[in-house]
This record gives C-alpha cells, structure tokens and sequence, in this order.
C-alpha cells in the first residue's frame, strides 16, 4: 500500500503526473535530510575535533582560575612574611634592601613552584580522561 505525501492511500497508476512529481520530490528530500544526519554522525574526525576543542577550553579556563587563585594566595603570602618579618630599625640600607629582595625571590619561586604543581594536577586530570 502507497502513500501519497499527504497521507492518503490511492492506487499509483491513479495519481497525476504533477502528484507523482510532488511525491518524489518530498521523497527526496527527506533522503536528503536522512543523508546529512548520517553523514553528521559518521563524521568521527569533526566530531573528535568538537570535543577536543570543548576539552581545550574547559582546560583553559580551568589553568586560568588555577593561575588566579595562586596568584592571590602568593600575593597574600608576600603580605603575611613582610608583616611578620622583623624590621630593624638601625640597619644599613643595603642590608634592608637586599632583604627585601630575599623576600621577593622566595614569594615568587612559592608562587611558582605553586603554579607548577597546579599545571601538573591538570594535566594528570586531563590525561585520566
């Protein structure tokens, strides 16, 4: 049993040559929807690249955090050791100097050390995957 686009049941050989051209047409089209979709879903490599672009970012805006977040804590730290860091009153200014800078390098290697171990647990993260 056939059925014209419309739903009806007729014979073929009953139809009109404008109705049989009318039933093909949205018989190809539909062939045609069916064929993208399939093609869409057999698309492993595009749809690989979509998710490792989703992946990508999702990486990135996790490393960003992580990088902000270290760099509040170290810069917290930096405060903490200065406030709690003697503070002579009769020493030589070179001596303040130099001390400061002490102060600084340590502060910056934390923060560094701290980014480093923070890139590290991504990457372990993103690898489990």
């Amino acid at each position: 049993m056939n059925t014209s686009p419309q739903g009806s049941s007729r014979d073929p050989s009953a139809l009109s040559a404008d109705e049989l051209r009318a039933q093909i047409q949205h018989t190809r089209d539909e062939l045609g929807e069916t064929v993208e979709a399939l093609a869409a879903k057999a698309d492993v490599k595009s749809r690989a690249k979509e998710t490792a672009a989703g992946v990508k970012d999702q990486v990135g805006l996790k490393a960003t955090r992580a990088k902000e977040q270290v760099a509040a804590t170290a810069s917290a730290m930096g405060d903490t050791i200065r406030d709690k860091a003697p503070h002579p009153r009769h020493e030589h200014h070179a001596a303040h100097a130099a001390r400061d800078t002490d102060t600084r390098l340590i502060v910056g290697a934390g923060a560094g050390v701290a980014v480093a171990l923070v890139l590290l647990m991504l990457v372990k993260h993103r690898r489990r995957r």
